[in-house]
């Protein structure tokens, strides 16, 4: 019973402990203490140890407890002198014990904060892997390695000598305890308080505890290792996400209209709190409209969007959604009603129906074709040996950066969503591709009519056929309107960056 109990524990750690990191906000995930290396470490280093505690360790810290007292009741039976004595020696066991615990704490802490580091290390060079190999920076990046393991590899040193100096007390103090256990046998045997055989048998009996106390104290370091886990893994569960993606529950209708609205919305990032990303901004969007945003780099542009799908919450000013808070919104719902097309697409390492499916499990194959055809995908799907089952590979790095960007598309589109977010969407694409992808976003009797679309865009050619087009800089709105109106005002800023980029095509 115990032994079953102990393995449903074990095999609920992970997904608990994965959940928990899984549920906080994005900006959670930003901090430099939360970097990609240091969660896996944390999520399969850590499970994988309180797992070891719990299903390895704790058969043998029952059978040693057990151990000892059985011995410690047989003794008593067989000649009480001589187990209190057992007794009475037994706080030099225990003081040994306490002394090798205390030495050992120093490694675990040190030795798993190294292995995080290097693990954060190896995740990031792996995943910029091209990057490092064009730079021909691996040298660099295993002396980085090195460096990360010079000082706990130090402390390590120094605190391998002090637990053998220390190991070296712990067992003296053993032995005195065993010298004295002894001594008194030769005493009860002379005063004839007990029998030579009685004597020899408790003190025997009482030798049995010795091994199990010894090998209690050799899984110290183990479980003070988990302990030192265990704290952070705790705080991580205990920990309140300031975006609950669960609250309020669903009570709302099956798909929102559109209708988004920003009313003097003020944003800075919370990686970066001394820069105003987003100032006083205010915007209205009806349904069904088709948006740009363009300006310089830094304007804010894509903050709006991160702001709309809630990975952030703005420091004042509201988001309206069908003239409704976006906080009355359960979040989860809501993202659901929300496609989403990234400058650069990440693609799971799986197949291509799988990508395209991401968005919705539940669609058919002649909806996933439709899609595809839509994204202007379809075609280069179909000339590949394998077709929609292709695996990708990690990042989808078996594609090209349009052919991600297109597969990312048709994923958005199968998610027929309510409200569309284009964040340089077509920014990898051919002319040839973009025309057709802007001609199927913008079609007014296809999937995504009536669909409100918010596009982000650096080349003006993508939003020209956009019913509004917003032109920010420094987290304000400074122009909107129509393409032919904006073009009309002599001194605007979208003028000159239409002139700027027409000169540089032409």
């Amino acid at each position: 019973m115990v032994c079953s109990l102990l393995v449903q524990v074990q095999f609920k750690i992970f997904p608990v402990n994965y959940a928990a990191v899984l549920r906080n906000e994005i900006a959670w995930f930003e901090k430099p203490e939360n970097s990609v290396g240091f969660l896996t470490s944390h999520v399969v280093g850590d499970t994988s140890m309180i797992k070891t505690i719990i299903s390895d360790r704790m058969s043998v810290i029952v059978q040693c407890i057990s151990s000892i007292l059985i011995a410690t009741i047989v003794s008593m039976i067989v000649d009480w002198r001589m187990g209190l004595v057992a007794w009475a020696v037994m706080p030099c066991h225990f003081i040994g014990g306490l002394i090798q615990a205390k030495s050992a704490k120093g490694f675990s802490g040190d030795f798993a904060v190294s292995h995080r580091e290097l693990v954060a290390l190896t995740s990031e060079s792996a995943s910029n892997i091209r990057t490092v190999a064009s730079f021909v920076h691996e040298e660099q990046i295993l002396k980085k390695a090195k460096l990360s393991l010079r000082e706990p590899m130090r402390i390590s040193r120094i605190e391998s000598i002090k637990y053998g100096l220390i190991q070296g007390v712990s067992l003296c103090l053993w032995n005195i305890a065993h010298a004295v256990a002894l001594w008194y046998t030769t005493v009860l045997v002379d005063k004839r308080q007990a029998t030579f055989v009685n004597g020899i048998r408790s003190y025997q009996i009482f030798s049995l505890t010795v091994p199990s106390i010894t090998e209690l104290w050799t899984l110290i370091p183990t479980v003070i290792s988990a302990i030192s886990i265990l704290t952070p893994a705790f705080q991580i569960l205990d920990r309140e996400t300031e975006i609950v993606p669960d609250s309020p529950e669903i009570k709302s209708p099956e798909r929102i209209l559109g209708r988004i609205e920003f009313e003097e919305i003020s944003f800075k990032y919370p990686s970066r709190p001394e820069v105003v990303i987003l100032d006083n901004f205010s915007l209205i969007i009806e349904s069904g409209q088709k948006v740009a945003l363009v300006g310089p780099s830094g304007a804010g542009k894509s903050s709006v969007l991160a702001l709309l799908l809630r990975f952030y919450d703005p420091h004042k000013g509201r988001i309206l959604i069908d003239r409704k808070e976006i906080r009355e919104y359960n979040l989860r719902w809501l993202r659901k009603q929300i496609g989403l097309v990234q400058q650069e697409p990440l693609l799971f390492s799986s197949s291509i129906r799988d990508n395209i499916c991401y968005g919705n499990e539940g669609a058919s194959e002649t909806e996933i074709i439709e899609a595809a055809i839509e994204a202007n995908i379809h075609e280069f799907i179909s000339s590949l040996p394998d077709g929609y089952d292709t695996v990708v590979g990690e990042k989808g790095c078996q594609l090209s950066g349009g052919q991600k960007q297109r597969i990312a598309i048709a994923r958005t589109l199968l998610k027929r969503p309510a409200v569309l977010l284009l964040d340089e969407a077509t920014s990898a694409l051919d002319g040839q591709s973009e025309r057709k992808v802007i001609s199927a976003l913008g079609s007014k009797s296809g999937p995504l009519f009536r669909t409100t679309q918010i596009t982000v865009a650096h080349r003006l050619s993508t939003v020209i056929t956009s019913d509004v087009i917003v032109v920010m800089d420094k987290g304000k709105v400074v122009e909107m309107g129509k393409h032919a109106t904006l073009i009309a005002a002599t001194h605007g800023i979208y003028l000159k960056m239409f002139q700027l980029q027409n000169q540089m095509e032409g």
